[in-house]
């Protein structure tokens, strides 16, 4: 494996290699156990959930203690957080936030496009996802928070190399960010100052992470709170949007078939009558089990277990492979391609293993799928996704599974789309 960042592509490989097989490989001297069948990873993050810890101190240590690192009392302390925020949302105002950020960031893809610009640009999918996560939750405009969110994308970069980093030894990027790490998180944590310092409005969530963060001996920071929740918030969504651009640009069929069934619908309806559109549901589905965002889950095994034909001793490291899940031949005869409406669902499908599952399944999900979903919508109503490369996807791990150079994609208005 080269480096942390190719980890995707070798999974890939290995969902047509060893197709429905959990195999053990050797990651930089380290066996990992990967699982590619949806019972085992049923196992581990389920039924048998506590004997398996979570595997995330490569996180912690570049991104800090949060919710999506810690288990036990810890994690339940951070639940208690934001559970009830992500959960009992108002989804027809995440609906509106989405549908209207999406089309700011549709208009700026338009103007690139039209200017020659042959790939979508990461970072105006960022800024849509952010854009709707800060002011849904924190009621605040992202600008007004003079938040540099490149600096985030730049840690969690670090953090992810750390995943695989050989032991005992460090190469020349592990060793450079052994020495950026530190300016990194103090400027970060400078940004952030602005929600403590009084001049931007409180609203109950961040209340709530204000007196946790005073509270003596708990452990909880609200920064280390705020950069995960934007990371795992933010980063995922656009990582998906991008993908659902690129599936729209492959398939023009399918993307005309859905974008028929979008405008069926009433936009002043909003939510409610998003919601009942099943084709839109699926097409979101598929992008999560082709391309998730977030492809690997890791743990540890505390006690002794068997997992399928596999002897896992304690200690021993699990890696769920959500791409070898998702690509498992027995759900779907090519599972490689675009599915048709409803054609893959269960154990396999996109919807349900993309945000894991058991007691530490991801606490946005709901959220994530209401603000795909009205992104998606709004962007067909308005404009096509066209290849600009045949080329298949190399990709990219940043915790969050990116394409090399972009996603060759242009977007065009309707009138001017070519046949």
């Amino acid at each position: 494996m080269n480096g942390a960042g190719d980890i995707c592509n070798q999974l890939y490989a290995l969902a047509r290699e060893r197709n429905g097989e959990d195999v053990v490989l050797d990651l930089n001297g380290v066996p990992m156990l990967v699982l590619q069948r949806h019972e085992s990873a049923d196992q581990v993050l389920r039924l048998r959930a506590a004997q398996y810890r979570k595997n995330m101190a490569w996180l912690r240590q570049t991104l800090g203690a949060s919710r999506f690192t810690e288990e036990g009392d810890a994690w339940q302390a951070r639940r208690r957080l934001t559970h009830a925020y992500f959960t009992h949302f108002d989804r027809g105002r995440t609906c509106d936030l989405a549908g209207r950020h999406g089309q700011l960031a549709l208009r700026r893809m338009l103007d690139d496009s039209a200017a020659g610009a042959a790939a979508i640009d990461d970072d105006v999918l960022r800024r849509l996802t952010l854009s709707v996560l800060v002011e849904n939750f924190l009621e605040i405009p992202f600008p007004a928070t003079g938040f540099d969110m490149a600096l985030i994308t730049e840690m969690m970069e670090y953090g992810s190399a750390y995943a695989f980093v050989p032991p005992g030894r460090t190469g020349d990027f592990y060793q450079q960010g052994l020495r950026r790490l530190p300016a990194l998180r103090r400027e970060i944590m400078r940004q952030m100052r602005v929600l403590r310092d009084g001049h931007l409005p409180v609203n109950p969530l961040l209340a709530g992470m204000l007196a946790a963060d005073a509270e003596p001996g708990s452990g909880i920071v609200l920064e280390h709170e705020l950069i995960t929740f934007f990371a795992a918030g933010a980063e995922s969504s656009a990582s998906s949007l991008g993908w659902a651009c690129y599936l729209l640009a492959r398939h023009p069929e399918a993307q005309e078939r859905l974008r028929e069934e979008v405008l069926r619908l009433d936009p002043a309806a909003g939510w409610p009558a998003l919601s009942r559109c099943a084709p839109l549901a699926d097409f979101v589905s598929e992008v999560l089990r082709l391309f998730p965002s977030t492809p690997i889950v890791t743990r540890q095994a505390t006690v002794a277990d068997r997992i399928g034909a596999h002897e896992v001793a304690a200690g021993q490291n699990v890696m769920v492979s959500l791409i070898g899940i998702g690509h498992d031949r027995r759900a779907a005869s090519d599972p490689w391609a675009l599915a048709a409406p409803g054609a893959v669902r269960g154990p396999c499908g996109g919807t349900r293993m993309a945000f894991s599952i058991g007691p530490y399944i991801c606490g946005g999900k709901l959220f994530a799928l209401v603000e795909l979903m009205a992104v998606v919508a709004g962007f067909l109503r308005q404009a096509r996704f066209e290849l600009t490369s045949s080329a298949l996807p190399r990709f990219h791990w940043k915790v969050q599974m990116l394409r090399e150079g972009g996603q060759p994609v242009r977007v065009v208005p309707w009138s001017c789309a070519v046949d």
